[in-house]
């Protein structure tokens, strides 16, 4: 009988397709919770143009990244860089989680307090990190698999109601607002960033994860733009987010109002963007012993995203 031997399994290790599908959920659920007046003449045929030269310019920012990575020049090796980018990784974690907050309040808690659900959030995001990144990589791809899903649900449901009429036509802004608009899109670009950071985790080469995850989340918001466009025309305008006005339209025999599916998948999604950046945080944080990283970062993000909120939400929230 002859005996076996099996080399123990790494710990703390993510694989290519775990990385790849944490790129995609990373960026597609920024359009998840996508309030669209901060864009110039609102969502419009030609959103697509500048989510394409968003595309384009996401990439090109990961590109230091990516060459710091291969060269071995990490500014997360410096005690400067690991500073800077624990800031960075908190402040985008509190940016995430008071948008949330606002479409929360708007939607669904009907204009309530935002402190408790910002608490919550930033309290289950902290503990989510402290699991470790083997389950964030997992969590990752069963939220990136299930939006996909219900992403492709609701497409198909809606091809009846798709008109091609509805784009045109299909300039309504310059050429200069086309190019702000994209600049708007590629905002809170945060993949470069956990690149520095999860490419050490990753149990092979990196790069194409990175970029074809970019690449992919991408097509899913250009796919949620067409259909917004297609079906809700011209009146897409009227509607703060949207993309969840679609989810709301949409109905399937006796199921109509399937904006819970949307929300409920959304809020995961955000989670699990959320516990990532705040792992990346917990990862640089220095001098403070395990245990006490996650209390810490809780209170920072829930200090950061109220301030947020209160600066960039709160008079929208209260009709002002």
């Amino acid at each position: 009988m002859t005996k076996t031997n099996k080399l123990p399994a790494k710990r703390g290790v993510i694989s290519n397709y775990q990385l790849f599908f944490i790129f995609l959920v990373s960026r597609a659920v920024v359009a998840l919770t996508f309030y669209q007046a901060i864009l110039i003449g609102g969502v419009s045929p030609d959103s697509l143009i500048s989510s394409f030269i968003a595309l384009f310019l996401n990439l090109l920012l990961c590109v230091p990244s990516f060459l710091c990575v291969k060269y071995s020049k990490n500014p997360l090796q410096t005690k400067l860089g690991r500073a800077l980018y624990l800031l960075y990784f908190v402040f985008y974690a509190s940016i995430n989680i008071s948008r949330y907050a606002f479409f929360a309040c708007d939607k669904t808690l009907h204009s309530q307090s935002p402190l408790l659900f910002i608490i919550v959030m930033a309290a289950a995001a902290s503990y989510a990190s402290y699991l470790g990144i083997e389950a964030l990589g997992r969590f990752s791809v069963l939220c990136a698999v299930t939006s996909i899903g219900v992403l492709i649900i609701i497409i198909f449901l809606n091809f009846k109601n798709f008109r091609p009429i509805n784009f045109m036509p299909f300039f309504d802004n310059s050429q200069k607002d086309i190019l702000l608009n994209s600049l708007i899109f590629s905002s809170n670009s945060i993949e470069g960033a956990l690149y520095l950071k999860l490419s050490d985790r990753c149990s092979e080469k990196s790069a194409k994860p990175l970029f074809f995850g970019i690449i992919a989340s991408y097509a899913a918001i250009a796919l949620m733009i067409l259909f917004c466009v297609g079906v809700l025309g011209k009146a897409a305008k009227l509607f703060s987010f949207p993309i969840y006005t679609l989810f709301q339209l949409t109905a399937f025999k006796s199921f109509s109002r399937l904006d819970i599916i949307y929300s409920a998948f959304g809020f995961f999604a955000l989670f699990s963007k959320c516990s990532l950046l705040i792992y990346c945080a917990k990862e640089v944080l220095p001098g403070v012993k395990n245990g006490a990283k996650p209390v810490l970062l809780t209170a920072l993000c829930t200090l950061f995203s109220l301030l947020i909120y209160r600066r960039f939400y709160s008079e929208i929230a209260n009709g002002a």
